[in-house]
C-alpha cells in the first residue's frame, strides 16, 4: 500500500496565534512544526507532507525554506485538503497527524499503521494516549466514503469514520497497560500548553519517546500541572448522550 503522513498545518489559530512557529524548549529554538515533522520522519511510515490553506502565504513560504513538502488546499475544509493530497500523491493509506502535536512517538505512530494493515481496518488509533502523542491511520477509501456531512465532519477529517461505526471496521485499542491515573496534556492549543510542552524538551531534550515523558510524569509531576485546566473540544456522534464525546 502507497502510504504517507500528512501533516494538517495552518499558520492562523483562535486559541493561539503562529504557535506552529513558536521555538521549543526556548523562543529561539527549533520551530515547534519542525520538531512535528522530524518525529513523522523518524517513523519511516512513508513521505511526510504537510497540509496548509491556499491562501496561507507565511506557512508556505516558512515550508519552502525549510525544504518540506506540502499541499495547498481549502481553508476551511480540512477533510478536502487531506483528499486532494490523497489523489495528488497517490495514497492507499493515509497517517494522520497535527502541527499542534510536538510530543508525537515516531514508535508508536509506525504501530498504528501495523494495527491498521494487520487487522484490515478503515481507521485505527491507540487509546489512552496523553493527548498529542498519538497519531490515527485509515484508508483512502474510508476517507473518501460519501456519508456524514456538515462543519465539523469538514473540519475534523476521520469524523465521519469514527461516527458511523455500522458503516466502517475501526478499533481504538489501549496503547499500554500502564496507563497513569491522569494522562499528562502534551498538545499546543494554550500558552500554558506550551509552556509544558517546552519543560519537557528541557528535561528531555529532543528525541524523547513516550516511555521517557511517563517516567517524567513519575518523577516531576508538578510540571504537567500548567495546563491541567485547559478544555479540549470534543464531538459527540448523531444521537449520542452527552456521555459519550468522541474527540477528532
Amino acid at each position: 500500500m502507497t502510504k504517507a503522513i500528512l501533516i494538517q498545518a495552518r499558520s492562523a489559530s483562535s486559541r493561539l496565534p503562529g504557535k506552529i512557529y513558536a521555538g521549543i524548549p526556548e523562543e529561539n529554538s527549533t520551530p515547534l512544526l519542525m520538531h512535528v515533522v522530524k518525529r513523522m520522519r523518524a517513523a519511516e511510515c512513508g513521505e511526510v507532507v504537510v497540509l496548509i490553506p491556499s491562501d496561507d502565504a507565511r506557512l508556505k513560504a516558512f515550508l519552502e525554506a525549510n525544504n518540506v513538502r506540502f499541499v495547498s488546499g481549502s481553508h476551511q475544509d480540512v477533510r478536502d485538503r487531506y483528499r486532494k493530497a490523497a489523489i495528488e500523491l497517490g495514497l492507499d493509506l493515509i497517517v494522520r497527524a497535527t502541527a499542534d502535536n510536538p510530543c508525537l512517538d515516531p514508535e508508536f505512530a509506525r504501530l498504528t499503521v501495523e494495527r491498521l494493515e494487520r487487522d484490515r481496518l478503515d481507521l485505527f488509533s491507540f487509546s489512552g494516549m496523553p493527548l498529542g502523542t498519538g497519531v490515527e491511520a485509515f484508508t483512502r477509501d474510508a476517507l473518501f466514503r460519501d456519508g456524514l456531512d456538515g462543519p465539523e465532519y469538514r473540519e475534523h477529517v476521520s469524523l465521519h469514520i469514527k461516527h458511523e461505526p455500522d458503516r466502517f471496521r475501526v478499533l481504538h485499542s489501549p496503547w499500554s497497560e500502564r496507563v497513569p491515573d491522569k494522562a499528562p496534556r502534551l498538545t499546543v492549543d494554550s500558552s500554558e500548553d506550551l509552556e509544558v510542552v517546552r519543560g519537557v524538551f528541557r528535561e528531555l531534550g529532543d528525541d524523547f519517546c513516550l516511555a521517557d515523558i511517563i517516567d517524567l510524569l513519575s518523577r516531576k509531576p508538578e510540571m504537567f500541572t500548567g495546563n491541567s485546566h485547559v478544555q479540549q473540544v470534543t464531538f459527540k456522534p448523531p444521537g449520542a448522550n452527552s456521555s459519550s464525546g468522541s474527540k477528532p
